[in-house]
């Protein structure tokens, strides 16, 4: 009788433990499902930030090596205006020194023609030669004259003033009395300087040429029109 119930103890006792066992496995089983879940959510997040991460890294490289190209992209367009500008400008004033540009501004006129009347018994009349206008012309220059033209015509530095017969050539075009020559400066200096006493002006009124000289406040000097061939000359290294 006392072994049965000792084995009937021992059964209960084996039961207990059994089913102790069992639900301490199943609770282990339960809690490791129910953290493997949310663990793996966050493996997959923190993956997914991680590419987010390189991503966004990736773009703000590409992003600064895309400002730094528009800088010097920028830098580059800049430099070559400025380069333009200068080059623009120094090409301006060389045609402007070359004469290629029409110019307005103050100045004078000095018209020099021949005598109203000739001296009675003379055997050669007084007329205005290219002498004449061209010694106008330097004086003008020695006054401060920044822009020339005789009858129209622009006076360069390789403008060649010259006499065929009666008639006076200027940039190969043949110019006829009275002559007009415009000047662009200083009208009061201008006009001093060819009203100098014993001066150039007084001589050629002297020799029986009528002279006038006008003030201007506006005088318009075209631009040289002639060719620009050089055949001989070429720059020198």
């Amino acid at each position: 009788m006392r072994l049965g119930v000792s084995q009937v103890l021992m059964t209960a006792t084996l039961l207990i433990m059994g089913f102790l066992v069992a639900a301490q496995v199943k609770a282990g089983r339960a809690l490791t499902s129910q953290v493997e879940i949310p663990t793996r959510n966050v493996y997959a997040l923190a993956t997914l930030l991680k590419s987010e991460r390189e991503a966004h890294q990736a773009l703000e490289t590409e992003v600064t090596d895309l400002r730094a190209r528009l800088e010097q992209y920028e830098t580059a367009a800049a430099q070559g205006r400025s380069l333009t500008e200068a080059m623009g400008k120094e090409l301006e004033t060389l045609r402007i020194a070359l004469g290629l540009k029409a110019m307005q501004g103050p100045g004078v006129v000095v018209r020099v023609e021949d005598p109203k009347s000739q001296p009675k018994g003379g055997t050669n009349p007084i007329v205005v030669t290219y002498q004449d206008l061209v010694a106008v012309i330097n004086e003008l220059w020695a006054a401060g004259a920044e822009a020339i033209s005789l009858n129209g015509q622009r006076i360069t530095a390789s403008t060649g003033i010259s006499q065929v017969g009666g008639t006076v050539v200027v940039n190969l075009q043949r110019l006829h009395g009275p002559f007009d020559i415009v000047a662009i400066g200083d009208p009061a200096v201008m006009q001093g300087a060819l009203n100098i006493r014993g001066g150039l002006v007084e001589s050629l009124r002297a020799l029986g040429l009528t002279i006038t000289i006008n003030r201007r406040d506006t005088l318009t000097v075209p631009a040289f029109k002639g060719p620009l061939n050089f055949e001989f000359a070429k720059p020198s290294e």
